[in-house]
């Protein structure tokens, strides 16, 4: 999973405050090695503060907002990382990443396997349960598009899950134009 913007926005707050309590320790450190203060008045601003009852809420409270930030940081970036544009698929011999491009790959081959089809674009969406497949296609004259249309859904959904193990959802078609070349030879 991907660190969130909430988890951000954590992270810049913790950041700021470990920063904030840096600055101070650093800063009266200095002043008292180059005697600028002594440590007399340090422990004088230090008594100073008011031990009421505020203090003894605000000071555990800053406490626990430290621990939980770093906690949920901690969290955070601990989650398994996953590679970019890639579909992950566990087994019971561990974790299989499969890319975007060989979806798109696997399913400009299943589809190249009709003669019909002219040209063809392919645009694989990821979900949480699979994949959507869009598909624009050109195609030769001449050809019942319902029959063909249902085909080639068949066809990359079959081909998708057999070979990948990723669920297809739907696949999506959209014919853009229509062809008036011959069609092509079939290589095998």
């Amino acid at each position: 999973m991907r660190i969130t913007v909430f988890d951000r926005l954590l992270f810049v707050l913790q950041t700021i405050l470990i920063l904030l309590i840096a600055i101070a320790i650093a800063g009266s450190t200095i002043a008292i090695g180059f005697n600028v203060v002594t440590l007399e008045q340090i422990g004088g601003v230090i008594e100073s503060i008011q031990l009421d009852w505020r203090f003894f809420i605000i000071a555990p409270l800053i406490s626990l907002l430290l621990i939980i930030l770093g906690i949920r940081m901690f969290y955070a970036n601990s989650r398994p990382k996953t590679p970019s544009g890639a579909l992950v698929k566990r087994s019971e011999f561990g974790m299989i990443h499969v890319s975007i491009n060989t979806l798109e790959a696997m399913t400009q081959k299943a589809v190249h396997s009709f003669d019909q089809i002219k040209d063809l674009r392919v645009n694989v969406l990821t979900e949480e349960d699979g994949v959507r497949i869009k598909l624009r296609l050109s195609i030769m004259p001449d050809v019942i598009l319902p029959e063909l249309t249902v085909a080639i859904q068949q066809k990359v959904k079959d081909y998708i899950e057999s070979y990948s193990g990723i669920p297809v959802q739907n696949v999506y078609i959209y014919i853009e134009s229509l062809s008036t070349m011959q069609p092509r030879p079939k290589v095998q």
